[in-house]
């Protein structure tokens, strides 16, 4: 699966749900990206623009899902959509050394997209 490494500091916070977009539209199947691990203070500026990009890319059908690598052994409530997103796309990734990483974030590509 390929790896997108820029979002790890190379590009603003506020630019990243653009960069995730133009990365759709090329992208045929699924993809992954390596975005911060966290800051001292444990949150990631470039993570937490890139779920908040991709779940609004959810909503608007640009993607089917994303998975981030860390809901390998991270509980989340019921009704999330990373519970649901994991339920939907952890077959397809189980094997992925990737998978468990909290610096990459999974990405599928809505299945009617050419």
């Amino acid at each position: 699966m390929k790896t997108n490494t820029q979002f790890h500091g190379n590009i603003p916070p506020h630019l990243i749900g653009k960069h995730l977009r133009e990365i759709v539209k090329t992208e045929t199947s699924h993809f992954k990206i390596l975005t911060g691990y966290g800051s001292t203070s444990g949150q990631s500026l470039s993570k937490n623009a890139a779920i908040s990009s991709l779940s609004k890319m959810v909503k608007e059908g640009l993607i089917e899902g994303f998975l981030p690598g860390e809901a390998k052994t991270k509980l989340y409530p019921s009704t999330s959509i990373i519970t649901q997103m994991k339920f939907q796309f952890e077959s397809v990734i189980k094997t992925d050394v990737d998978y468990g990483n909290e610096g990459i974030i999974f990405i599928f590509i809505h299945k009617a997209k050419k």
